[in-house]
Order: C-alpha cells, then structure tokens, then sequence
C-alpha cells in the first residue's frame, strides 16, 4: 500500500526565504533523496508573501515542507532509520533548521489530478486539519476526504484552476521526528497564483467551502501554509 510522510520544517533565524530554499536544494543536488521504494520527492519552499487563504485556518509555525512518497510505509521507514539519513541527510539539513523536523505519515488520497505543460508557476496551500472533538477519527476522515473534497471541486471553474488535491489522513510517522497535533495533510496545488487568488476569493468558496470547513476541522487549531512546489524526482 502507498504511503505519503511529509516533513515540516522550520528554518533558522536569520535565513531567508530565498537563501534557505536555495541551500535546501543545493545540498539536494549534492545528495538527492535515493532509496528504494521512492516514489517522488516535492520540496514545497518557504511561504509566498500573504496570509494562508483558508477562511478556518491560521498560519502554522512551520515554514517549509517536503513531500515523499513510497510504494509501502516499511520503505520510508528504512529510509529513515538508514545509516546515510542518520548520519548524513539529516545532520546537514539540521544546519539549515531551527530545530528537529515535525512529520505526518498516512496513506494518500489523490482525489483528483489533472496534467498541465508547464509547472513553473504553480502555487501549493498545505493544509493541516484538526479534527473536532466530538467527531470520531473515522468521521472526521469521511467528511474532510468525501463531502468536503466534493464540495471543494464543485465551484463553476475549480478544475480550470485546480492542479491537484490530494488528502493524508495521518495515520503514524516514524519516531525520529517531532510530533505534531495534526489529524492529517492535505494539499491544493493551483496553476498559478492568480488561479489560487480566483478560486479563495470567489462567492462559492465562500458561500459553501468556508461554512463547511468548521463543520469537521477546529479552525482554532487547524493551520496552512502558502508554498511554490519544486519537483525533485
């Protein structure tokens, strides 16, 4: 079964957006991502200037992200428990980082997906839900990845605008890394920023997605962060 891990990352003080996204994928050109059971690699780069659209959602702490997915979640667990990552990836990537990465594990959902000619423009909202309290897991899962991604592509140009969504219901990630109080990972990936702009500030988000965003989610603990995605395998 495919398995997603996301690491969230919070750069050093005094690092800028630009400089750290440049040495992030410096020492990624130096030493890429290679292990088996790899799928793709995504480096979602620090924040874009603005606030996270999400009506329910406040900007988290972190301000970076990478995206990895396996063929199995046994394949990202060897991958982090390996030697290399242990003593090399990980340390050298730690000069960059205020402190140890936070991670979210699950089996992702790409419930919808369409391909485009050019990427170099697209914008990524990740989104970390919170489920409420009185709602089980399960419940909180079945609305956030059926009725609420339902909604979200039913507006009159979302599949126009939209890239990709895709849902991580976070079910476990490896010891290694920081906790988070996080019920899952989803992300929005637009063509473009103006796309993102367009569909955030129509009258249907607003009318139907916003409401219903605090139907299953915490807006008090539920955060996003605004990124530029760049494809690394």
């Amino acid at each position: 079964m495919a398995y997603k891990l996301v690491l969230l990352l919070r750069p050093r003080e005094g690092v800028s957006p630009e400089g750290f996204t440049e040495a992030w994928l410096e020492l990624d050109r130096q030493d890429p991502v290679i292990a088996p059971g790899l799928a793709n690699y995504v480096f979602d780069s620090p924040p874009l200037a603005g606030l996270v659209p999400i009506a329910n959602a406040h900007v988290v702490e972190f301000s970076a992200a990478i995206e990895t997915w396996w063929e199995k979640k046994s394949a990202a667990a060897d991958w982090v428990a390996s030697p290399h990552f242990v003593k090399v990836w990980l340390p050298r990537r730690l000069e960059l980082l205020a402190g140890q990465p936070a991670a979210i594990g699950g089996v992702p959902r790409l419930l919808w997906g369409r391909e485009v000619s050019g990427k170099a423009g697209e914008v990524k909202v990740i989104v970390l839900p919170v489920g409420l309290r009185r709602l089980r897991f399960q419940e909180f899962v079945d609305h956030w990845t059926g009725v609420h991604a339902q909604l979200a592509l039913g507006g009159p140009r979302t599949k126009e605008r939209l890239v990709r969504l895709e849902d991580t219901p976070a079910v476990g990630a490896p010891s290694l890394f920081e906790r988070t109080r996080y019920d899952g990972v989803g992300t929005l990936t637009f063509e473009s920023r103006d796309a993102l702009a367009a569909e955030f500030g129509s009258d249907y988000y607003r009318e139907n997605l916003a409401p219903d965003e605090s139907r299953f989610a915490d807006p008090a603990l539920s955060a996003g962060l605004l990124t530029s995605p760049v494809t690394l395998r």
